[in-house]
């Protein structure tokens, strides 16, 4: 009989960030289990903590007992365990920091989903004359189809809130509180068609298809590499390996880098396994998230579908794993555990044996490199599943237009098809990877930048609420009408965003609907559905968008895809720029030519003899992954080695030069024969009043080096100083400004 526990107390504090020994008492025998919540005591107070193991001996002496069992189950699993272990290793964070990631907060503090609210017809429903209210009707329409429905999802269906709130008012529905099972098991006891029909895949298609089952059946851990270009059917690939792997009593999970992209993947996999999908993704309210966690868990849903974090989702005989786009740094989480999803998943994978399939038009650097080194298995795709192929790109010299007096943000040619695309009725794609109306305002006397006071950046133009906005730190001011340094009027506005893209639309053509799709007009959580539907459903002839536009979607009617501004990823201080600027320009050139009206692709930069434009241009990713890892190769970055970088930052800037000075000494002994550069000022040298200074380790496998620089930080942590600075560890980081 096991008398003693490991337990992790539940602080964020690195003074607690070891496990502790506790006594379990006589009764409490026999029903403590590893991953339970327990109460105990330290100091004069009881905390909450999480069991780690069962001991049936201890060294330490004497110890104090458990004081209560929070739960009657544990809340996390053994595999979960073992994974946040790893995480706090392999990524130099917390443990407790690791366990925090893999559930929903709620649950940490002992909630369980409650009562599910539903709307549902009334009795007189389909009586009442609605041929004058079409919204409301659709609304009736859909809850005669598919049966009583939460409020969000009717929203999410096409239907909006004033509709379902008349309709109340006039009693044709109602809203009432089921169980959180009760959707599960009303689909259990009517069988739900499938609406999504598998399509007959093609060659290529097959050849790959054939390779991931042959994996599923072996049952080991594989990882696998689709290198498929855009509309090339990788999504029916996904969609048929995981009705194989549900075939073998196995469960599927598939990630999608953009919740923006999620509306859209919802009614792919929704259509194809009625009744078993779960979505996880930030946007979701609490309520919401915990029900899609107890489907989950009940084993109700076997297929998760979701975002970075849903890489945690507690599925049970886990059999396959996609990683869709692949390739997007937001797969790289910025707080800890700074973990990448690619290497989260890859554990996974080789606990449960499963497969692994990354897939990409562009894979990252070190996915191709690894796949051509045989650490994975390389399957290619290089044909459209539509009878047109990739489209025509057509780049435009921008300092050209300026030579030729065209000095308007769009170029002539993109203004000449724009205007075709209107004509015809057709739709287009704007594309500039920066929001707000201006990236800088500038003083044309005396070349004043208006900066903010708490970040070393310029401010943003957001001229539909007329406000200079910082992008870090939130800080607003008002718009300059003359110069905060000389006092001149002479205010220009630099460098387009989303908003300046719109405006000038609207003045060209201000019948024509349009969209805009940012993080301003994205903010409330139905936002990326309903413009992804009212586009979808030809509402607008226009989207205007960042990147959340330049992936995904598949729009059968957008004919032209314009790229404003090629260059607004290509000039960040960061290795990896040349990387970016090719997969956003290969990915939102892919968004055209889907359909039988074919399409093109305008690229207007100042920079047209850049090696990633070119390439991208030419659709040809070899040519630049050849170019650009000869690159790295002569700088050794990744794939040639690993990073990892130490960041400091406090409010004191001599503190901070001071402590990464002292930190970059100690770590001299434990880097071996790596690389140590620094500590010099980041690029982003100040951020929200913080000055930031960073050192960055590169060498080959500095997972090897873990322990000692694990002492190492352990050593700073423990450092007594008057002035505290705060350090994050990024084990190769994907962005280092």
């Amino acid at each position: 009989m096991y008398q003693y526990a490991e337990v992790i107390i539940d602080l964020v504090s690195n003074a607690v960030d070891r496990p502790f020994h506790y006594r379990i008492p006589p009764e409490m025998q026999g029903e403590i289990k590893p991953g339970m919540r327990v109460s105990i005591p330290l100091g004069h107070r009881n905390y909450q903590g999480y069991i780690l193991r069962l001991l049936e001996e201890t060294d330490i002496d004497p110890l104090r007992d458990i004081s209560a069992i929070l739960d009657p189950v544990p809340l996390f699993t053994r595999e979960q365990l073992a994974l946040a272990h790893w995480l706090s290793i392999r990524f130099y964070c917390r443990l407790i920091d690791a366990l925090h990631a893999m559930v929903p907060a709620s649950f940490r503090k002992g909630k369980r989903p409650g009562d599910v609210k539903l709307i549902e017809l009334a009795a007189g429903a389909f009586e009442a004359d609605l041929k004058r209210a079409p919204s409301q009707k659709k609304v009736i329409d859909l809850l005669q189809q598919k049966g009583a429905l939460e409020r969000s999802e009717l929203i999410r269906l096409g239907t909006n809130n004033q509709a379902i709130r008349s309709l109340e008012k006039k009693g044709l529905v109602r809203t009432v509180s089921y169980s959180p099972g009760y959707m599960e098991e009303k689909k259990e006891d009517k069988e739900l068609p499938i609406l999504n029909k598998p399509h007959h895949l093609r060659e290529e298609q097959a050849i790959c298809f054939d390779q991931v089952r042959d994996a599923l059946d072996s049952l080991k851990a594989k990882k696998m590499l689709l290198h498929g270009i855009t509309a090339s059917g990788k999504t029916e690939i996904y969609l048929q390996s995981i009705a194989c792997c549900l075939d073998k009593d196995r469960t599927a999970m598939i990630m999608v880098p953009e919740i923006a992209l999620t509306p859209q993947m919802i009614d792919h996999f929704e259509g194809r396994f009625p009744g078993c999908v779960a979505v996880l993704h930030s946007r979701l309210s609490v309520a919401e998230k915990n029900r899609q966690w107890h489907m989950i868990l009940s084993g109700k849903a076997r297929v998760v579908l979701g975002a970075r974090s849903a890489v945690f989702a507690p599925l049970h005989n886990l059999g396959l794993i996609i990683i869709d786009e692949e390739h997007e740094t937001t797969y790289k989480q910025e707080e800890a555990p700074r973990y990448h999803t690619r290497d989260v998943a890859w554990w996974r994978a080789r606990f449960n044996r499963a497969v692994l399939l990354l897939g990409s038009a562009t894979p990252a650097l070190e996915s191709y490199y690894q796949a051509l080194e045989g650490d994975s298995l390389l399957l290619n795709m290089k044909e459209r599943v539509t009878p047109i192929q990739l489209p025509p790109v057509t780049v435009v010299d921008m300092r050209q237009e300026l030579k030729e007096k065209h000095r308007l943000i769009f170029s002539r040619l993109l203004l000449e098809e724009l205007k075709g695309v209107i004509e015809r009725d057709e739709q287009a794609l704007l594309f500039i990877n920066r929001r707000g109306f201006a990236g800088f305002v500038l003083c044309r006397e005396c070349g004043h930048v208006v900066r903010c006071p708490s970040c070393d950046v310029s401010l943003t133009l957001h001229s539909d609420r007329q406000v200079m906005c910082c992008h870090y730190c939130a800080h607003e001011s008002a718009v300059p009408v003359t110069c905060p340094a000389c006092r001149g009027t002479k205010i220009r506005y630099f460098s387009a965003g989303t908003q300046r893209v719109e405006e000038e639309v609207k003045k060209l053509y201000p019948q024509v609907p349009l969209i805009r799709m940012d993080r301003d007009t994205t903010a409330s959580r139905q936002a990326h559905s309903q413009y992804y539907r009212q586009f979808r459903e030809h509402r607008a002839n226009i989207l205007i968008g960042t990147q959340m536009i330049a992936k995904g979607f598949d729009f059968p009617d957008v004919t032209l895809v314009g790229v404003v501004a090629a260059d607004t990823t290509l000039n960040l201080p960061d290795f990896r720029a040349p990387e970016r600027t090719f997969q956003l320009l290969t990915q939102v050139a892919g968004r055209t030519s889907r359909g039988p009206l074919g399409g093109k692709v305008i690229v207007q930069t100042y920079h047209p003899t850049h090696h990633s434009i070119l390439t991208a241009a030419d659709h040809d990713y070899l040519a630049f992954y050849e170019a650009e890892l000869e690159s790295r190769r002569q700088l050794a970055y990744p794939p040639f080695s690993d990073l990892i970088r130490f960041l400091f930052s406090s409010p004191d800037e001599e503190a901070v030069f001071e402590a990464a000075g002292w930190f970059t000494n100690l770590l001299e002994p434990a880097a071996g024969e790596a690389d140590i550069l620094g500590p010099a000022p980041a690029s982003l040298y100040r951020i929200k009043d913080h000055y930031r200074v960073q050192t960055i380790l590169k060498g080959q496998k500095l997972s090897r080096l873990a322990p000692g620089i694990r002492k190492v930080i352990r050593e700073y942590h423990n450092r007594k100083t008057p002035r505290p600075v705060r350090l994050a560890v990024d084990f190769n980081p994907q962005v280092v400004l």
